[in-house]
């Protein structure tokens, strides 16, 4: 009876460290994905320097008056710092107590926060000023940051949901 006992206790073992090395998995993936997100952003600055010393003085690939630039900058503002709240809503819900929730959290989360920085990439491309794509690649970055998904958080979460299901 007491290998019973002991083979019962390693399959829970067992079990509980298949979970762990699935959120493990999980969180990594998601890592990778963020990481190659934030990257992308860097390559969107290689961009914008390299178009700004090769067709100097680069004025954009558009005919717009400062006025229409001016109101899509606005625009543009507006939508980024709406992203701030819609990132929060989304980890809220989104951010449930399942691995695949969280992952999914995470990389609607990476999205978001790289969108800024296409918001800047398009303002500079339309209008010229790499001041612009500056201003939203920074507020990219801030997002990422202030967003990234820590392992703890999700451990913590994971952990909890046996104590709600009570």
């Amino acid at each position: 009876m007491g290998t019973l006992k002991l083979e019962t206790e390693n399959s829970k073992l067992e079990g509980s460290l298949v979970d762990d090395q699935q959120v493990k998995t999980r969180y990594l993936t998601a890592n990778f994905i963020g990481l190659v997100m934030i990257g992308s952003v860097f390559i969107y600055l290689v961009v914008v320097e390299v178009l700004k010393r090769t067709l100097a003085p680069f004025a954009g690939l558009a005919d717009f008056t400062p006025a229409q630039v001016q109101t899509l900058k606005y625009i543009f503002v507006a939508l980024a710092i709406g992203h701030f709240f819609v990132i929060r809503y989304v980890q809220k819900i989104l951010a449930t107590v399942t691995v695949e929730r969280l992952f999914q959290a995470a990389v609607v989360t990476f999205a978001l926060s790289e969108s800024v920085a296409i918001f800047g990439l398009v303002l500079f491309l339309l209008s010229g000023k790499a001041m612009d794509f500056y201003l939203f690649m920074f507020l990219s970055l801030f997002y990422f940051w202030f967003f990234y998904p820590k392992y703890q958080d999700w451990e913590a979460r994971l952990r909890a949901q046996p104590s709600s299901g009570s």
